[in-house]
């Protein structure tokens, strides 16, 4: 047996799998037989009972004959109705009322009686009154109606899955809620909702939403969703000026802010001066910042950062206040930062750092007249002043250190504010912290094991540590922060989560999360945690194909690269059948798994099923190397972009740039190409503008090294960063330096 994770192993493995089914003879004939024997039990079960539907009753009386009213038809019967063909060659009568039909004799000569008044039933023709639909009326009342209760459904849902952004700053459960409404038709009214929505909230909503439409940009939200969202905002801005007076402004950096967040192109302005006057002038607001002296800096922070919503910039900006208080004394000026940061639920941070600012300088007479102003108008509520003051008694010990006489103070203010009525009475030094254990997962005590809520804190843990890995591709991290939480019997909700997560994301998680079970097991995951989890991922593939229809062949996918793996042994799949029903998605996956091990190369096929492995930098840079070698060669622009696509490494795409660079000062004849490739990838949108003037710029700096190997390459590079710049696809030197610190 091959040692799990071992590259050299796994290479070994596989050549000696490719030329063979990676199950052999008996194994597939158990699975086989498993399979026919639980086709058998189902064909010779009885038949389900199915409820009656109820539109089969519609048109039926109460004596379950016949009723004389027609059952109602379906759009598309309406349709095939006003357009089904004749096949006879005419009826003598003109076409929807009109004249000169092949076989006819023309409308002009039939009376009212031969039926040539007919209404006309085109909503396309000039002729057409919707009064004279007649039966058809309420078809399209009905259809018009259905559809405006699904946009009512869908506009309500958004407006829940945002203020609910807004109390949590979970951009991974807004996303999930979005996706559930589906309807990817209206992704712009999500861009206008949350904008407009913005406008009557605090800086700290402000900053969530542009954060937001950057996070979905790419995922759930397209170019053109943002650019309509966007457009839509524009047409509305005068009536918005009225209830939400300096609303211009705002839209302003939201647009500009979605530029520097490369969610809007720069193009987009043009756009702007169609929409009317309030558009043109929203344009000319957009390019007065843009072309502002570092721009991007000052347009990424033009909300005042992710004060309110991360941790780290609340923080520091309590730490600010406090600052600025103890040099002016201005209660009013912290109470209005306070409310402009709209933490309520963060508001013991500041009770905690205004004692402890106080014990270390001496002089806590200023900070209790703050706190007991601040909870004496209710701006502090008496649970997050208790919950402050327990935080400061947790360090009592640490501050004692360098102030001996931090005990004997801190005593005194609890006295005071018990006895001010700010702090409830009751209350004791040496709290305890509001999680149970270092981790924050509380543990039930004698049997080692979760109550009900830790699995949710559980969950939440493992959640947070596959995100970390997808960022970072860290396996050994991974190893490290499972072994902290100290839950082998529960590994199994790891495995089952971590494939249930990738399943909705692209190859590169999916790769990402199959290279990483085989250097888990059975180091830190035991074999039979790992078959329990996939167990729980099988039985549930009828639920999850609900939400992810492509769910059962990916989990087949899944299931057949972890057995190559040695993930979950290759018995797993007959001893998975008798548990499953005959007809449904979890019996498919097990056959599709099978089907997947019993082909020929079988472990190299699944050992490259999602198309691609985490790439190193090198490895990246090659990739692109060779993409730009054959674009040279068949001038290709389709096929450079696919490429380019295909490797999903956005953040990246500045090492394709200085390729195709120096592709062009090493053959001057490919400087017009290799224009033509950029400047498509530019306007594509596949290429940023930051990742292209990175690129430029890498090259740029390395000019007196690139002079050795390409003589040319001065005058090559001032020619192609010329014609971009005239071009517009490229941003003017000015412009690039006021955006590189972005």
């Amino acid at each position: 047996m091959r040692k799990p994770g071992s590259r050299a192993a796994a290479v070994e493995g596989l050549e000696r799998l490719s030329s063979q089914p990676f199950l052999t003879e008996e194994q597939r004939a158990a699975l086989d037989a498993a399979l026919a024997k639980k086709q058998a039990e189902a064909d010779s079960a009885p038949p389900p009972l199915t409820p009656v539907d109820p539109s089969s009753l519609i048109g039926r009386s109460s004596s379950g004959k016949a009723s004389s009213l027609p059952a109602p038809k379906s759009k598309r019967e309406v349709a095939h109705d006003h357009h089904t063909s004749r096949r006879t060659k005419g009826s003598g009568r003109a076409k929807k009322g009109g004249s000169g039909g092949k076989y006819t004799w023309g409308g002009l000569l039939e009376d009212e009686e031969s039926g040539a008044t007919d209404a006309v039933t085109d909503r396309r023709d000039p002729n057409y009154d919707s009064g004279e639909d007649g039966d058809d009326a309420s078809q399209h009342v009905f259809w018009r109606d259905a559809a405006r209760s699904e946009v009512a459904a869908f506009k309500a849902g958004v407006t829940a899955a945002l203020a609910e952004f807004y109390g949590t700053g979970d951009l991974t459960e807004v996303a999930a809620c979005l996706r559930d409404l589906g309807s990817p038709q209206y992704g712009y009214w999500v861009v206008k909702r949350a904008v407009v929505g913005a406008l009557d909230r605090h800086d700290r909503e402000r900053e969530m939403t542009s954060v937001l439409l950057a996070a979905l940009h790419g995922e759930l939200l397209t170019s053109s969703d943002l650019r309509k969202g966007f457009q839509a905002v524009a047409a509305e801005l005068e009536d918005l000026e009225l209830d939400v007076p300096g609303a211009a402004d705002a839209v302003a950096l939201f647009v500009c802010r979605a530029v520097v967040d490369d969610a809007l192109a720069p193009a987009f302005l043009s756009s702007l001066d169609t929409v009317g006057p309030a558009g043109e002038a929203l344009a000319r607001k957009c390019r007065a910042h843009l072309a502002a002296k570092h721009a991007a800096e000052r347009l990424a922070r033009c909300w005042g950062g992710t004060a309110g919503f991360d941790l780290e910039e609340s923080r520091a900006s309590i730490k600010s206040m406090l600052e600025e208080y103890a040099s002016g004394r201005d209660v009013e000026e912290v109470r209005r930062r306070l409310h402009d940061l709209a933490v309520p639920f963060f508001h013991h941070e500041l009770v905690k750092q205004a004692i402890v600012k106080g014990l270390e300088t001496g002089d806590v007479a200023p900070y209790v007249a703050l706190l007991s102003s601040l909870a004496g108008e209710c701006v502090l509520s008496t649970s997050q002043v208790g919950k402050g003051f327990g935080r400061v008694s947790d360090l009592l010990a640490d501050i004692e250190l360098d102030v001996p006489t931090a005990r004997e103070t801190f005593e005194d203010m609890v006295a005071a504010a018990t006895k001010a009525g700010w702090l409830e009475e009751g209350f004791q030094s040496g709290g305890e912290t509001p999680m149970g254990s270092p981790n924050g997962l509380a543990r039930s005590h004698g049997n080692g094991g979760f109550r009900a809520a830790d699995v949710g804190s559980y969950k939440s843990a493992i959640k947070a540590i596959l995100r970390e890995y997808f960022d970072a591709g860290d396996p050994t991290e991974v190893a490290r922060s499972l072994a902290e939480l100290d839950e082998p019997g529960f590994h199994h909700i790891f495995v089952k989560y971590a494939v249930q997560l990738a399943l909705d994301r692209k190859d590169r998680e999916r790769e990402l999360v199959s290279a990483l079970l085989p250097t888990l097991v059975p180091s830190v995951i035991s074999h039979e945690q790992a078959c329990l989890g996939f167990s729980c991922l099988v039985a549930a593939a009828e639920d999850l194909t609900l939400d992810i229809p492509d769910a059962e062949p990916l989990l087949s996918l899944f299931l057949g690269r972890a057995i190559v793996d040695e993930v979950v042994p290759p018995r797993f799949l007959v001893e998975s059948v008798p548990r499953l029903r005959g007809d449904g998605a979890s019996l498919r996956v097990i056959q599709h798994a099978g089907a997947h091990l019993s082909a020929r190369h079988a472990g190299e096929r699944l050992g490259t099923c999602w198309h691609e492995r985490v790439a190193r930098p090198a490895e990246l840079a090659s990739a692109m190397r060779e993409a730009v070698n054959e674009y040279t060669a068949t001038h290709d622009v389709h096929e450079a972009e696919r490429c380019l696509s295909d490797l999903a490494v956005p953040h990246f795409h500045h090492e394709f740039v200085v390729r195709s660079l120096l592709a062009a000062c090493a053959h001057r004849e490919q400087v017009r190409p290799i224009l033509d490739l950029l400047a498509s990838l530019a306007a594509s949108g596949l290429v940023t503008e930051t990742q292209l003037k990175a690129g430029f710029s890498r090259v740029e700096e390395n000019l007196d090294d690139i002079v050795l190997d390409f003589p040319l390459a001065v005058p090559v590079f001032e020619e192609l960063k010329g014609e971009a710049e005239a071009a517009g696809w490229l941003p003017q030197s000015g412009e690039a330096n006021g955006g590189t610190g972005a």
